[in-house]
């Protein structure tokens, strides 16, 4: 289980509203790495999302722990880190509230297997939101996968993207 993980805006405090509002979770600052935001969802899970000031990455720090650092603001943002998020809410609503932001969203179909809401936070990075019905089509999915006698052949007819082998 993920119980939490990080990525970067150039409005942290933003993105964690839009997180806070489809997870119904709380929002917190986060002391650590200054101008950052936690969303928490009380779901005895511990689940969370860390959301940085744009360009911030973590580096190694001996004992002690990773260190912040901010890369320069020329430095490009896109990254194939995303994630998938369940959340109670409707995809209609979800769609709204991306749009709302400005951003990007789109229903997706994951070759014939799930459906998404591709949201491009920021219309630069992705989070793959799942409504009810599209997480239980993902959580099939993945729980078909685990009894496969070969996992390897669940995606054989998943056919690459048009654009996956293209130079961006």
């Amino acid at each position: 289980m993920i119980h939490h993980l990080s990525v970067s805006a150039e409005d942290p405090k933003g993105a964690a509203e839009f997180f806070a509002d489809i997870m119904g979770g709380v929002v917190v600052d986060f002391p650590p790495n200054p101008g950052s935001f936690m969303v928490f969802k009380a779901d005895g899970h511990g689940t969370g999302i860390e959301i940085y000031p744009a360009r911030s990455v973590m580096i190694p720090n001996g004992d002690p722990g990773a260190v912040w650092v901010r890369q320069p603001d020329d430095a490009d943002r896109r990254s194939p880190t995303h994630f998938a998020l369940s959340v109670d809410m409707a995809q209609a609503d979800v769609l709204a509230r991306a749009k709302a932001k400005g951003w990007d969203a789109f229903v997706c179909d994951r070759g014939g297997h799930f459906h998404v809401v591709e949201v491009w936070v920021e219309n630069t990075w992705l989070v793959e939101v799942l409504p009810p019905v599209f997480s239980a089509e993902y959580l099939g999915f993945a729980n078909a996968v685990s009894q496969l006698a070969d996992p390897n052949t669940a995606l054989d007819s998943h056919q690459p993207q048009a654009r996956t082998l293209e130079l961006a």
